[in-house]
């Protein structure tokens, strides 16, 4: 009987070239420890949000009609096409809105070339591994985890880490979406406890809680003297961490309870803005948004929690998979994700110390992206099915990233219609002249932030892609308005 291919010589060479290269990794320390808060929008969302320049190409070759108002400018008639090409009432407002302020940018052409399926699957895990190679390798906050561990000897008692040590950090990897594929674990090199992915939901209910006991002053006084005696330190020194970790992780988990609670900062200034309270200035969550409750968790664990270095939400943003009936579902969907995560934006940019806030929060950046693009025929159940261009949209963060402020507020990318016309199979593509990056180049660009110089190193793999991808390059320029 033939042995299973994982346990030959090539089965164990495939699996050694999905693992991250830990060894090659060029690392300097950054001068601002990032903060990295990825969305993904499982399904795989369309891109015609963020990128109607070609709707009216579009339409001329769909098997179906688009909604005269997408074809026409917002200054014509009310139309739907925004001055950079979003589409108005899908958060195209909310996104010129933040384009606007800085604190948005749009890559308009991740495209995937490399083994190009179009499978949920091998999309979902690539993206969230950030390697071609699905099986082996650990998810990019566990691969993030790892690097950071690997430089223990430069970050430890480092400035970043404000004297501490790596394995002091409370809660640095923590998933709003409870099992994630981002916090896959490599089974030849297993993370500390205090390194691996932890899940929180969104009203922070503690896990680390336990009923008080008549006996807690006794057990502590207990452990202390054991503890105490020379022949016992070492046995139950780390019995004696166990229970400090579930205390500090229990006051932590309650602080961010109560934050989550209080009400979020003022708005200064007396212009008018659809995200405060008109009589307090207090910015707010709208009530009415599904997408509220899970975005500002994971903006309060961020901002009140400098410790949590990767945090990632998912799971309960709804499906994007819109092969029937997409406009009258994608449009709302879209509309309320773009005008939670604009509040997003306001509530890291007031709570910083410029504002009055305890911290700066300038190193805290949003990603959203999803599996894959969709087609933009429109078929004949008035839905998409799966293509090969997304938009990646991604917020703030303007001291970790390349460039700094000069990163945010600009669109990058230009694409054209691939495809047949009147027939399913068409979609964007990046034009010749435009800038482009395969989805892996979101794991790299994560890596980079945290100072890897190379993070090709970790995105390559052996037989698919053995050069691995670099990081986007956040220095390319803008494209210029549709109309003013």
């Amino acid at each position: 009987m033939l042995a299973p291919s994982v346990f030959t010589r090539q089965g164990l060479i495939a699996d050694a070239g999905a693992m991250p290269v830990l060894e090659e990794v060029d690392f300097v320390m950054p001068s601002v420890m990032p903060q990295v808060i990825n969305v993904f929008l499982y399904g795989g969302p369309s891109e015609l949000a963020g990128n109607l320049t070609n709707i009216h190409r579009i339409n001329s070759t769909s098997q179906n009609a688009y909604p005269a108002d997408v074809l026409r400018a917002q200054s014509d008639d009310d139309g739907q096409i925004t001055p950079h090409g979003f589409w108005r009432d899908a958060g195209g407002q909310a996104m010129e809105d933040m384009l606007a302020a800085g604190d948005m940018s749009v890559y308009r052409t991740i495209h995937r070339r490399k083994n190009n399926t179009m499978a949920h699957r091998p999309s979902v895990f690539s993206s969230q591994k950030g390697t071609l190679n699905i099986e082996q390798a650990p998810g990019i906050g566990s691969t993030l985890a790892a690097v950071l561990e690997g430089q223990r000897s430069q970050l430890d008692g480092s400035a970043l880490l404000g004297g501490r040590s790596l394995m002091d950090l409370v809660l640095p990897f923590i998933s709003f979406e409870g099992t994630s594929t981002a916090f896959d674990p490599n089974p030849d090199s297993p993370l500390p406890m205090q390194l691996k992915g932890l899940s929180l939901d969104e009203q922070f209910d503690n896990p680390y809680t336990r009923a008080d006991s008549d006996h807690d002053a006794e057990l502590r006084a207990l452990i202390d003297h054991v503890i105490g005696a020379t022949e016992q330190r070492v046995r139950f020194s780390r019995v004696n961490e166990g229970f400090e970790m579930r205390r500090n992780m229990e006051q932590l988990i309650g602080n961010l309870q109560t934050a989550a609670e209080n009400a979020l900062p003022v708005v200064p200034g007396n212009v008018e803005d659809p995200d405060i309270d008109p009589a307090t200035r207090e910015l707010r969550y709208s009530a009415n948004n599904s997408y509220s409750a899970r975005i500002r968790a994971a903006v309060t664990l961020a901002v009140q929690n400098p410790d949590s270095l990767y945090i990632t939400v998912g799971g309960g943003l709804g499906g994007w998979d819109d092969h029937n009936s997409a406009l009258e579902r994608y449009e709302p969907r879209m509309q309320q994700l773009m005008e939670a995560l604009r509040v997003a934006t306001k509530h890291i940019r007031y709570a910083d110390t410029a504002y009055g806030g305890a911290r700066r929060t300038d190193n805290i950046i949003i990603n959203v992206h999803g599996d894959f693009g969709r087609n933009v025929n429109l078929n004949n159940s008035e839905g998409w099915d799966h293509g090969n261009n997304q938009n990646l949209y991604t917020f703030c963060g303007s001291a970790v990233r390349q460039g700094q402020g000069a990163a945010l507020g600009k669109i990058v990318g230009k694409t054209d219609i691939v495809g047949p016309a009147k027939e399913n199979r068409q979609f964007t593509a990046p034009t010749d002249d435009s800038y482009e990056a395969e989805p892996m180049s979101i794991a790299a660009g994560v890596y980079r932030y945290f100072g890897v110089q190379n993070p090709q190193v970790l995105t390559q793999d052996s037989d698919m892609n053995p050069g691995g991808d670099v990081a986007i390059d956040e220095t390319v320029a803008g494209e210029t308005t549709l109309y003013s």
